[in-house]
């Protein structure tokens, strides 16, 4: 017989490991693209390198791990977890906008701006707050 209490708690557990990695990694990646706004040359390549290199090992791992069991949990509850799953989407787009960024300053690192990564860091930031409360409060 299938213990779907203890299940539900797994799932949860590599969810939320998934969460603090992929959260972290584009919190710090945001934080190191505004830092390499302010530099200039061999300084500023090596930012965006250190950016891309955590965000293809960190941010990607994290984000698959997040959604995989998320998607469990999704299948298994109901309720709250929809309105999580949006907001959810959102951090998914920012998740690609740091991607595209990333790109774009390899090809011209003169175009960062750290205000726009300071900007991603406080919506990450706000995104994580909301989907804790959802988590936690479980409002509806």
């Amino acid at each position: 017989m299938v213990n779907w209490a203890g299940l539900i708690r797994w799932a949860i557990v590599f969810h939320l490991f998934g969460v603090i990695i992929w959260i972290g990694n584009l919190l710090v990646i945001a934080s190191m693209l505004s830092l390499a706004a302010e530099e200039m040359g061999a300084a500023r390549e090596r930012l965006i390198v250190i950016a891309r290199r955590l965000f293809q090992i960190g941010g990607n791992i994290g984000a698959l791990a997040t959604v995989f069991f998320g998607i469990i949990l999704i299948l298994l509850v109901v309720g709250w977890l929809h309105a999580k799953l949006v907001l959810v989407l959102v951090l998914l787009y920012f998740h690609y906008r740091l991607y595209r960024r990333i790109l774009n300053l390899e090809n011209d690192p003169s175009g960062a701006s750290a205000r726009e990564f300071k900007m991603i860091h406080g919506f990450v930031s706000a995104l994580l707050l909301a989907i804790l409360a959802l988590a936690v409060l479980k409002p509806f």
